[in-house]
């Protein structure tokens, strides 16, 4: 799911201003119209109207989709002399977004963040839905450009609660379904965004004006492993983006583009579209996305084993994300490069950029980019031996999905949500700052008796490190008694243990589970020799780890038979992702010491199911039957059970 949130950061759709075709606003149709033709006109458009509405909502949604406009064709500096500000608050409040928004171009975080904290607090004391409504439905674009998804859902609620206040029809309609369906997919919830998705385009008019919705709706196929759905939306997107003449919405697509043939290995392609996405931000001198470019050439140029030139493009990348501070995206692009230096076996520095990217997320409170770090650290340490430290990184990965599962109510999120905008989350501030008092006067009187407790202290650091001593011998032990040595893969005793104590599915989804078996594999053992045989299994490992979601279980139960627990989707999900990976592996070649080359198939069957499991043994045994059917009707097949 993490890819989809970081690619999601580079799709924001502009906010559509026709939100019904029974709108009374005369302009709406003409700029709506304009807009399907050419981006400049609409944007000469705007200029020309925004100065003719009189202070209010409809000015400020006006006068920021002009700004954003203005920064997608790089006329940013136009904008000082094509709105005539008037001292009205309505007028100070388009101002402050304005100015976030040229900041949030720059990719400046604090800043951004600090004119668009202005303009909410200013629209809350106007007690103006309308106006309310705008700038959060703004401010929500402009957190997930910046990779910010902390409260998401909370100024979601705000908009939706403001328009059922309104009179009249809201602007952005198709907005806030883009924004619900970026927030879906960062949740897990596809289907809930494939539908949003689809209401933003059946409600848009113009079909060049839904080139933004085709792009994140093939996200959302990207995140599902559909590679065919993702490239067939993306060019469709790519098509009416060139017929607009909006470049720097093209770069964005080439890029998606780029990541796309990438995923489905096919290397050149990739390097071609990734190439044509990376000059056009040469042009537009986007330091964060020329960084973000980089770092995906390196993961096409690590798989065609031209170590070099990866490590080359992540060098480059690094040293173009000192020029801005947003912590989120430098974080973002630190765990690319880890995750990048890994693949290329330089270990030691993969840790190094995970522990930047962890101790950044520390600093801005970033959960998502948090979790991602610590379950880099934890693999890392693990593949040095040092198990003691991967027991440790471990351990800190399952509280931080506890105390981020535990948060996800609006009073919790609040509380620990360091962005306070308005007056409700001021109260919040003002009591954890008593309880932070409160907090300061234990420590005192703890201070008072700490002469007290040097015993104690020496004592407790003895114990430690008895603890510690246990827990280095503990976590070997675990560790090789839960995993195949060969693969890494569980067992069949910790894969068992684990699915069993696994909650019920969300709501509307499912459980799935699939088993395969390599097709003829002893004859690989035959003709190859077994270290083949061994080299086959461990890519096949591999092969899984890199294209399931990460919260797949992954387990070897014997031989060539392996078990697969993907949690949370439905029946098409599981059937699209089991046969995807059949097709990979199938396609997947591998080379062995003697340097022959070979390929390989699995044969597969799935079973998904929506109540809690006590026992594996009745599923395992339609699986079994269905695995049987799947060889005995050719192989290389997957089979339903």
């Amino acid at each position: 799911m993490h890819i989809f949130v970081v690619l999601s950061l580079l799709l924001i759709a502009p906010l559509p201003l026709l939100s019904s075709p029974h709108s009374e606003s005369s302009w709406q149709p003409i700029y709506d119209k304009l807009r399907a033709d050419d981006t400049r006109l609409a944007f000469q458009f705007l200029q020309q109207q925004v100065n003719t509405l009189k202070p209010g909502s409809e000015r400020i949604y006006v006068g920021a989709t002009l700004a954003r406009t203005a920064i997608a064709l790089q006329e940013g500096k136009s904008l000082a002399t094509s709105i005539q500000y008037s001292n009205d608050i309505n007028d100070e409040i388009l101002k402050h977004i304005i100015s976030g928004l040229l900041f949030a171009r720059k990719n400046v975080y604090s800043q951004t963040i600090g004119e668009f904290k202005q303009a909410i607090s200013k629209a809350y004391t106007l007690e103006d839905p309308a106006v309310i409504a705008t700038v959060e439905l703004f401010y929500i674009n402009v957190k997930i450009s910046l990779a910010n998804y902390v409260q998401l859902t909370h100024h979601i609620k705000e908009v939706e609660r403001n328009i059922q206040q309104m009179n009249n029809l809201f602007w952005g309609v198709n907005s806030l379904h883009n924004v619900k369906a970026l927030n879906a997919n960062f949740n897990g919830d596809h289907a809930m965004a494939i539908e949003m998705y689809q209401q933003a385009i059946a409600n848009t008019v113009h079909e060049e004006n839904k080139s933004p919705y085709y792009n994140n709706l093939a996200l959302t196929y990207l995140d599902l492993g559909n590679f065919v759905d993702a490239t067939k939306y993306l060019k469709k997107s790519l098509k009416l983006r060139k017929q607009q003449n909006n470049q720097f919405k093209i770069a964005l697509t080439m890029l998606n583009l780029g990541i796309v043939a990438s995923r489905a290995n096919q290397h050149d392609e990739a390097l071609t579209w990734l190439d044509k996405a990376y000059q056009l931000y040469v042009e537009f001198d986007n330091a964060y996305r020329k960084a973000y470019t980089l770092v995906q050439k390196a993961k096409v140029y690590t798989k065609l084993k031209q170590t070099t030139k990866a490590t080359n493009a992540i060098d480059q990348a690094l040293s173009l994300i000192s020029v801005t501070d947003n912590i989120n995206l430098i974080t973002d692009i630190r765990i690319h490069a880890a995750e990048n230096m890994l693949t290329l076996g330089k270990v030691d520095e993969a840790i190094k950029q995970a522990q930047i990217a962890h101790d950044l997320a520390m600093s801005v409170n970033d959960k998502a980019h948090l979790i991602q770090s610590l379950e880099l650290l934890s693999e890392l340490t693990a593949k040095l031996g040092d198990f003691e430290q991967a027991y440790q990184f471990n351990t800190k990965l399952l509280m931080e999905k506890e105390k981020l599962n535990a948060k996800k109510s609006m009073q919790a999120m609040i509380a620990l949500e360091s962005e306070l905008e308005v007056t409700a989350q001021q109260l919040e501030n003002v009591r954890l700052e008593k309880s932070n008092n409160l907090q300061q006067q234990q420590i005192s009187r703890l201070e008072e008796r700490q002469q007290y407790q040097a015993v104690i202290i020496v004592f407790s650091l003895f114990l430690l490190f008895l603890l510690f001593l246990t827990l280095r011998g503990y976590s070997k032990h675990k560790y090789r008694a839960q995993h195949d040595n060969l693969t890494g893969a569980l067992n069949r005793g910790a894969f068992v243990s684990r699915v069993t104590r696994f909650g019920a599915p969300a709501l509307g989804k499912k459980h799935g589970l699939v088993l395969f078996d390599l097709d003829h594999f002893k004859q690989v053992n035959d003709v190859y020799g077994h270290p083949t045989g061994d080299l086959v299994l461990e890519q096949t490992a591999e092969l899984v780890n890199n294209f399931f979601p990460k919260t797949t279980l992954f387990a070897r139960f014997g031989g060539e038979e392996f078990m697969l627990f993907i949690p949370n989707v439905s029946d098409v999900e599981l059937h699209q992702l089991t046969n995807q990976f059949r097709e990979n592996l199938s396609t997947h070649e591998i080379t062995n010491e003697m340097k022959k080359k070979l390929n390989v198939t699995a044969s597969f069957s799935t079973l998904a199911y929506q109540n809690h499991l006590s026992n594996l043994n009745k599923i395992y045994s339609k699986l079994d039957v269905a695995l049987y059917d799947a060889k005995r009707s050719g192989r290389n097949r997957v089979v339903k059970a």
